[in-house]
């Protein structure tokens, strides 16, 4: 649902942007954001490019907008949730960059239940900016294993069910391409 209303409001400040002369970073910082969201990295880098330097010259958060681009390019986790944290947000983006810290934990924890069979309680900490009581709470939630023992403990994820797709074989896909095809010619 966010997703399809920042997809919407990209495309009102795009068309803002073109038509109007007036140069308002508010816009910028917003499309900035929205493209965060939606990692339309791209985009973003080019709106960086765009963005006239008389914007840019003492706008603190447009330059602190430009290191969030620069570590989700380099993908520094770590060093983003610091930078996601650490500032005071105008009202115009303050939710979406919420949002984006949000979206980006659940993206690395469903990265980490796909791509690790193990991984340190401290790691996965700090992959997913969460205290130890959170790191507990999702693990649960997930149905993951922490293994007891000393500190750090082992996370063992469990990879998520797959949907489960029905596969046709080359025969009936060409059998219900024929009957359909007949069907139309009668």
């Amino acid at each position: 649902m966010l997703q399809e209303k920042l997809e919407q409001l990209v495309k009102i400040l795009e068309k803002q942007e073109l038509e109007d002369s007036l140069q308002d970073p508010k816009l910028y910082h917003e499309l900035f954001a929205a493209y965060f969201y939606l990692d339309d990295l791209v985009n973003a880098r080019f709106l960086w490019k765009r963005i006239p330097v008389a914007v840019k010259n003492g706008n603190q958060e447009l330059e602190h907008m430009h290191k969030i681009f620069q570590c989700l390019c380099k993908n520094e986790v770590v060093e983003l949730y610091k930078l996601l944290d650490n500032f005071k947000w105008s009202r115009s983006v303050a939710e979406i960059m919420y949002e984006l810290k949000d979206k980006i934990r659940m993206d690395t924890i469903e990265l980490i239940g796909h791509a690790y069979t193990s991984i340190f309680e401290n790691v996965f900490g700090e992959m997913t900016n969460l205290t130890q009581d959170m790191i507990e709470d999702t693990c649960k939630r997930l149905n993951w294993e922490i293994q007891d023992g000393p500190q750090p403990r082992l996370i063992l994820p469990k990879k998520p069910v797959a949907d489960k797709v029905s596969v046709l074989n080359a025969e009936d896909q060409l059998q219900k391409l024929t009957s359909f095809v007949s069907f139309l010619e009668n």
